[in-house]
């Protein structure tokens, strides 16, 4: 169910009154924007809540004209809705407002004084963080179903997925020809299909998405680049209403369909691993279910660089491994507690390794990212590093100690009393994940730059930080780390 204005003036502590454009109450609306701006479509992505006071429309000479380029610009660039904040400068809204927002079929939406506009912002943000919880454990759902459908092959499959999107399937052969259809004789014409295959292949994208017919249709490949087996089409109009939803669902299908088609267990074994590896431990466990394939209760991650690693994982993944695709420092494998000290050396052949402490199946994420940092420690002279011995696991300790804790505390009280704290923030992770760039975290954070600076300026008046001062830079990236070690987000302290 997508976030709606009616479902936040289902919200009755907001108080906010529909004044015209009921017609547009049941659009989806992504985010929330503030602007004072006579223009503020720089600041807009489409399908957003504009929240404004009109303090534009104050000093105008022709408010009439000036709400009108106003409201032409905001229809122009998608915005859903409007949100007009009565005080500090209006005390109802002005009817240039509102004939502006009728003529361009804008949703015009009247908030109250006693409801600051970062409420409003709060409240979209907990629709959608609800609704994408809510998606997940369908979509996992649905992941266990599909699993269950293997047992009786890539026709139940491929009917299981067409019923759950309610759309059409199509799997082609690594000939592009027409294998199997789901229900029988649904879908584009066979040339239409083979078409996009080809067009899938030339551009080389793990998934291609396009439109037949008016309706938008996904095309994953089935297999690695060098052993395609085929490609998987799925026309689904719930595919564009909730792209991210419909392509995990669809990329379980097809890790399910190259499985079966390939019948190695090896395959497998790279199926569970790559749904370990994205955080999906609970979709892997069932996959394993459905095949009948032990999974070991923990993990080593195991990162390979250098020269020759890929032939390394090969010969580490005949011995028992199980491929997990590539990391950010090299190719990876999980392989079984004890595999790490009795095997693995001999089978590296000149490559490196980086190697992690054995962990259960919902911290592999973890692993892969410790052993990636292992991995770019390891050289000519040092070809294995583990994790538990390097520098890094020292930092990640301290992160983890009590000290570490209370300087956190202490730094985050004076944001965590305030309204907007959480959005800060994340302001801030977004800032220093992008290694302090304003461009990269404001595209991150989706918001404007601006927006960004002034979030992290407010922060640091709270926080008494010196933002330009390398030492209270650390002291901020410090914080940040804490918090990302405890696996809390701004929401959950």
């Amino acid at each position: 169910m997508a976030v709606t204005i009616r479902r936040l003036l289902a919200n009755a502590r907001l108080g906010l009154r529909v004044v015209l454009g009921h017609e547009g109450l049941d659009q989806p609306v992504r985010w929330v924007a503030v602007s004072e701006q006579p223009d503020p479509t720089p600041w807009l992505d489409g399908a957003e809540l504009l929240l404004t006071s009109g303090m534009w429309l104050r000093d105008q000479d022709d408010p009439a004209a000036a709400a009108e380029r106003w409201a032409t610009r905001l229809a122009e660039a998608g915005a859903r809705a409007v949100g007009f904040g009565l005080d500090p400068w209006f005390t109802e809204v002005p009817a240039e407002v509102v004939h502006a927002t009728r003529r361009h079929r804008l949703t015009l939406i009247e908030v109250p004084r006693r409801t600051p506009f970062v409420a409003v912002d709060r409240a979209v943000a907990d629709l959608n963080a609800a609704e994408a919880r809510r998606e997940a454990e369908q979509a996992r759902k649905v992941q266990q179903q599909l699993a269950e459908a293997g047992y009786a092959g890539r026709q139940a499959v491929a009917d299981r997925l067409a019923r759950e999107l309610h759309g059409w399937v199509a799997v082609l052969d690594a000939g592009h020809a027409v294998a199997l259809r789901a229900p029988a004789g649904a879908g584009p014409a066979a040339g239409a299909l083979t078409e996009l295959a080809r067009q899938g292949d030339r551009s080389g994208r793990h998934i291609l998405q396009v439109e037949l017919d008016g309706e938008p249709v996904t095309a994953v490949p089935l297999g690695p680049a060098r052993e395609r087996r085929g490609t998987l089409c799925v026309g689904a109009l719930s595919a564009g209403e909730r792209p991210m939803w419909a392509a995990g669902i669809i990329g379980t299908a097809a890790a399910l369909l190259t499985v079966l088609d390939r019948g190695g267990e090896r395959e497998l074994r790279r199926t569970i691993a790559g749904l370990l590896a994205e955080g999906d431990a609970r979709s892997a466990a069932r996959v394993a279910a459905a095949a009948d394939l032990p999974l070991p209760e923990e993990f080593a991650a195991v990162t390979l660089a250098g020269p020759g690693h890929r032939r390394a994982a090969e010969r580490i993944v005949a011995a028992g491994g199980w491929a997990a695709g590539d990391g950010r420092a090299g190719t990876v494998v999980l392989v079984i507690p004890g595999f790490t000290e009795e095997r693995l050396e001999p089978l590296l052949d000149g490559a490196r390794a980086g190697i992690a402490a054995p962990r259960p199946l919902d911290e592999v994420p973890a692993g892969i990212r410790e052993s990636s940092l292992a991995a770019e420690l390891t050289g000519p002279d040092r070809p294995v590093v583990r994790y538990a011995d390097t520098p890094v696991m020292e930092l990640d300790r301290l992160l983890a100690s009590p000290e570490a804790e209370r300087f956190a505390a202490a730094l985050l009280a004076p944001v965590t009393e305030t309204a907007d704290g959480e959005t800060l923030i994340a302001a801030a992770r977004a800032w220093v994940e992008a290694n302090h760039h304003w461009d990269p975290a404001a595209a991150a954070a989706g918001v404007h730059r601006e927006t960004l600076r002034a979030r992290l300026r407010r922060l640091a008046k709270l926080t008494g930080l010196d933002l330009d001062s390398p030492t209270d830079r650390l002291a901020l990236s410090l914080l940040i780390a804490t918090l990302a070690r405890r696996g809390l987000g701004a929401g959950d302290r």
